[in-house]
């Protein structure tokens, strides 16, 4: 899908012309205006079908890397979603384990004070012990233990003492079952915990996926949308290029048309009438007969390799030679191209019923213009080797009613 394949045949056609320049006068290489601008319609044609080729080429691989475009955007848009998505697990794991970690934190906390209690009840049954050990009594706590018993029947402050550490004990014992319930939660919320962060790890691990594959996933798109933006380029330069050679063909059929009409449309048609007998030669030769290289007839075309009619004679004279008209008539065209060079077309009139036209080519300049009567024998231009030639020569044609026949059959 690019414009190579135009290219490459442009080349070709290049060499084509080159070569037919190479082979020069001798091979007869000149062909008549008309011969070539056809020439060159077949390549303009031959250029626009391979350049519609190369469209259609185009077109397809677009309309696949459409489809593929859309498709990774179609995916980039399914990474994005997914990434939202596992972030927004990402959070809510991560809100869990905190919660779950606070809870735990508090319980263990709660586990702690428990724990403290615990020794400080420890502490105090066994002050109480010594206490009533070494003083035989309780001391200042003699109004506590009267306020946790009622039995006035005990006597004796070792009794009391012992009714006090029983209840100390019991206090002990209840902060033990506490302190054993609080570590069954504070194992269960730590396995809460656990699973909340194995859940946070691998949300977090997600996340990191789901951003890659949206990475990628927006490269390969950025990528493709590079691609697409190339193929549309080079199928516009094919459109213009394609446009440019559809131009340039209407000007050549345009052209050939107006050669080819000339002889028989121009304003400045001469309209004399004239009636010659056969073979008496009523247009003067360009040159000696003897010096043409190259005749009128079919032969096989050096360049493009198949029987083609040249449509004329030519006199191989050196540039800067005077040319003259080969009779009376009516200059109606007088113009250049690449081809042809400077070129002269004259109409003689009416000659024994059809319409004859002189045509002279690759003039270095040129001595009169369109609508200018000239006369047998007037000087109308001097040779050169303007257009397609690489040497210095004349190529003469004569023309019946537009249609090239031989010029030996006017020239003496």
């Amino acid at each position: 899908m690019t414009v190579a394949p135009t290219k490459s045949r442009r080349r070709l056609c290049a060499a084509a012309l080159a070569g037919t320049c190479a082979l020069g006068v001798a091979s007869g290489s000149s062909h008549a205006v008309g011969d070539d601008v056809d020439d060159k319609i077949k390549n303009s044609k031959s250029e626009i079908d391979d350049i519609s080729k190369s469209l259609a080429d185009a077109d397809a691989t677009l309309t696949e890397t459409n489809k593929a475009v859309a498709a990774a955007d179609k995916k980039a848009k399914d990474a994005k979603s997914a990434l939202t998505k596992a972030q927004q697990k990402q959070r809510d794991a991560a809100s869990d384990y905190d919660v779950a970690k606070a809870d735990e934190d508090a319980s263990r906390t709660a586990l702690a004070t428990n724990r403290a209690d615990q020794a400080k009840a420890r502490t105090e049954v066994g002050g109480l012990a010594r206490n009533a050990f070494e003083t035989g009594g309780l001391g200042d706590l003699t109004f506590t233990i009267e306020v946790l018993t009622s039995n006035s029947g005990v006597s004796g402050s070792m009794a009391l003492a012992d009714i006090v550490m029983r209840r100390q004990q019991g206090v002990i014992t209840n902060l033990k079952s506490s302190a054993a319930a609080g570590q069954s939660e504070a194992t269960r919320l730590a396995e809460i915990r656990r699973r909340a962060s194995l859940a946070k790890t691998k949300q977090d691990a997600a996340v990191t996926a789901a951003s890659t594959a949206k990475t990628d996933a927006d490269t390969a798109e950025a990528s493709l949308v590079a691609l697409q933006k190339t193929q549309k380029d080079d199928k516009k330069k094919l459109e213009a290029e394609k446009k440019k050679e559809e131009a340039k063909l209407a000007a050549l059929q345009a052209e050939s048309t107006r050669l080819k009409n000339v002889t028989t449309t121009s304003k400045d048609v001469d309209t004399s009438v004239h009636d010659v007998p056969q073979g008496t030669g009523f247009l003067a030769s360009p040159g000696p007969i003897s010096s043409i290289v190259s005749g009128y007839g079919y032969r096989f075309h050096p360049v493009l390799k198949i029987n083609k009619l040249h449509e004329g004679d030519d006199f191989p004279f050196a540039c800067g030679t005077p040319f003259y008209a080969a009779g009376d008539g009516t200059v109606i065209e007088a113009n250049y191209n690449d081809v042809s060079g400077n070129h002269v077309y004259i109409s003689h009139g009416t000659v024994n019923g059809a319409q004859l036209t002189s045509a002279y080519m690759h003039f270095t300049s040129l001595s009169v213009s369109v609508g200018q009567k000239v006369k047998k024998g007037q000087q109308i231009g001097v040779s050169g080797m303007t257009g397609r030639v690489t040497g210095c020569h004349l190529h003469f044609e004569t023309r019946e009613n537009g249609v090239a026949v031989n010029p030996l059959k006017w020239i003496k």
